[in-house]
């Protein structure tokens, strides 16, 4: 599973710094401690701070002087470093959170369609002692069916029979929602006890 963004430490300073600045800690115009102490503060290398001084400069929220050293530029530009900031931050993380969605989506997906092929091979194998079976049956043109969604249909209402899947071409939905719509050449595939295959054939192939 793919993994939240981690900040780095540079970045954590130069927010914090900025968010100091937009409360009005440090106020424009002010002299703030020099990297020296900068590192004191925050526990970090003098490198980590010179990078945390660097983004704030290349964002205008200070201003870096050999005599006069860092000098607080603009609360506006703090406030819109923060901002752009966490924008920024979300939408990685958001990616990553949807990143893991779709793996555990298809972890689920390929779950489900083992279990259905499971279910399929075992209600063949005791179709003949009056178990629970799996059919098919085609949706031809014109039938009643064609353009509803499932639970437009009621299938099971009016069948007795429940749809574990639909076939359209070469793909394979299983356990189509409510809101998947039938279209003509679908094949459904559902489950039930024997007598329910001449209710469906019946039931799909009455005309609208």
């Amino acid at each position: 599973m793919a993994k939240r963004i981690s900040m780095p430490s540079y970045i954590k300073i130069a927010v914090d710094v900025a968010y100091r600045i937009s409360i009005g800690e440090f106020r424009e115009g002010e002299r703030i401690s020099g990297r020296s102490t900068l590192v004191s503060i925050y526990n970090v290398s003098p490198e980590t701070i010179r990078r945390a001084v660097a983004l704030l400069k290349d964002t205008e929220v200070v201003e870096v002087t050999e005599k006069s050293g860092i000098i607080i530029r603009s609360k506006e530009k703090a406030k819109e470093f923060l901002g752009k900031f966490k924008t920024k931050s979300d939408f990685n993380n958001l990616k990553v959170d949807t990143f893991n969605l779709i793996k555990e989506r298809k972890l689920i997906d390929s779950k489900i369609e083992e279990n259905i092929d499971k279910l399929i091979e075992y209600s063949s194998s005791v179709r003949s002692n009056g178990f629970i079976a799996t059919f098919e049956s085609k949706v031809e043109n014109g039938s009643i069916i064609v353009g509803n969604s499932i639970g437009e249909i009621n299938f099971w209402h009016n069948t007795k029979a429940t749809i574990v899947g639909i076939k359209r071409g070469e793909e394979m939905f299983l356990s189509p929602g409510p809101y998947f719509v039938i279209k003509e050449e679908d094949i459904i595939v559902y489950v039930g006890s024997d007598e329910v295959l001449e209710t469906v054939e019946k039931y799909i192939k009455s005309s609208k």
